[in-house]
């Protein structure tokens, strides 16, 4: 098996080759993967992003060909990332980065690492099995069209509707973020906040106080919570979409299909700004909830199966 030299990735250097690696194996894979330079500059703002210990490129002859990153995670969890050029697999360089990274994931005292894969790639699917890890949910992206109709709906009797403006509490917001997305894997669970996260959520960073939107029982508590961002995806062909972030609803009323109400609250919102397509993110969705979104007209686009293994 040949030697391929792997270092720290150095965005200075390598963002542009990086982006054209990753090009390649998406036109290979039909993963659905966001491989822009812009997307890669996103990265370098993303918390715990850091190339100089956790972000190794592997190359060969001048050009990269491989890519493995560690995300540290609250709550000693770590979320992993490998990808080898099509070119260069069956050599055991996707092996090699995957125990750089768990290596990694174990020094900075993970107790858990979750790692995802297409549920449409076998190889990867089945490299993943082999190491112990197991499927715990899925994740991924749904769309609608910009001729969307939004049909009329009521918010369920004894509860309310606000948006996080008229809230302005972060400890609501972190507790809409801990609580209602609790069990759905791909949500980042906090079981301690750190005062700097109590003062200023790095949510706030991605969503505008006035797109998020969170509902209150009769008590009231927080139980649900859905944000929205106009214009917040563009795909390879530079066209503009808006995004949803899918909603997460406390336990108890979960199935209650409380999730139709936040959604078209949340469609409702962007239509305010404008008619285009829709990209719906959910993570650890069950089916009875993506048959929800469905039966809203958003099509699967791509689908991820959520791998863990335990550390300790």
């Amino acid at each position: 098996m040949p030697e391929f030299p792997i270092r720290h990735y150095n965005p200075g250097e390598d963002l542009a080759s990086l982006a054209r690696m990753l090009t390649e194996i998406e036109l290979n894979d039909r993963d659905g993967e966001d491989t822009s330079k812009e997307a890669l500059r996103a990265a370098l703002e993303w918390p715990n992003y850091r190339p100089d210990q956790d972000v190794w490129v592997a190359e060969s002859d001048g050009k990269l060909v491989g890519y493995g990153v560690v995300l540290e995670q609250p709550s000693r969890q770590s979320t992993l990332y490998v990808v080898v050029h099509p070119a260069q697999r069956r050599k055991r360089l996707g092996s090699q980065l995957f125990e750089l990274v768990l290596a990694r994931a174990r020094a900075i005292g993970s107790k858990t690492i979750l790692i995802y894969a297409n549920e449409h790639n076998s190889a990867s699917n089945m490299f993943l099995k082999a190491r112990g890890l197991v499927p715990v949910g899925s994740s991924g992206t749904m769309q609608a069209p910009a001729s969307l109709a939004i049909p009329a709906f009521d918010i369920p009797a004894g509860f309310s509707l606000k948006r996080y403006s008229e809230v302005n509490d972060t400890r609501i917001l972190l507790s809409a973020l801990n609580d209602c997305y609790l069990g759905m894997w791909g949500h980042q669970h906090d079981d301690a906040p750190g005062a700097e996260e109590i003062q200023s959520p790095r949510f706030l960073k991605y969503y505008n106080a006035d797109d998020i939107l969170l509902l209150f029982d009769s008590k009231p508590a927080v139980s649900g919570i859905c944000s929205l961002k106009s214009e917040g995806r563009r795909d390879q062909n530079h066209q503009l979409s808006d995004l949803l972030d899918a909603p997460g609803i406390l336990k108890e009323y979960r199935e209650l299909g409380y999730q139709y109400t936040m959604l078209l609250a949340g469609l409702e919102q962007l239509r305010q700004r404008g008619s285009r397509p829709i990209v719906l993110e959910f993570w650890g969705d069950h089916e009875n909830v993506l048959n929800i979104y469905r039966t809203l007209g958003f099509e699967m686009v791509n689908r991820y199966i959520a791998y863990r293994r335990d550390l300790e």
